[in-house]
């Protein structure tokens, strides 16, 4: 699929909408994830917990940790307060509402159906034993 396209849709993300997009790097997931089960919520923290995950084999950088929660915030997905009781500077910590649940939920499901073809795909070549594919 082309970037820019929706992996599920084949249409543009600004046409799709459905949010499933970025199967690539799985941020959206990771993130939603994290702040849905109070494991990180603010910026640093969900940073080192997406990397810990394992849902790509790439590194997630800190701009597309921030990246995703500004546009899941624009979504309604999840909302953001400053907390500023700790030592050091004020944070931005997150919570995911009612939608950011939702949309996890659908992650979820698309996840699950992916690693399902996936897990046909390798079995279905594994089949072929010692027979070359033309």
């Amino acid at each position: 699929m082309p970037r820019g396209y929706c992996h599920r849709h084949g249409a543009p993300h600004s046409v799709c909408g459905c949010g499933m997009g970025r199967l690539s790097r799985l941020v959206e997931p990771a993130v939603l994830y994290l702040v849905a089960t109070g494991q990180a919520n603010h910026g640093y923290d969900l940073v080192t917990e997406a990397n810990e995950l394992c849902l790509t084999d790439s590194t997630i950088d800190t701009a597309a940790i921030y990246r995703v929660l500004r546009d899941l915030e624009e979504q309604g997905c999840v909302v953001s307060s400053w907390d500023t009781g700790g030592s050091g500077p004020a944070r931005r910590v997150y919570q995911v509402t009612a939608a950011g649940r939702e949309r996890l939920a659908r992650w979820v499901d698309h996840i699950e159906r992916w690693s399902s073809n996936m897990q046909q795909f390798v079995q279905r070549y594994r089949a072929l034993g010692s027979k070359s594919p033309s």
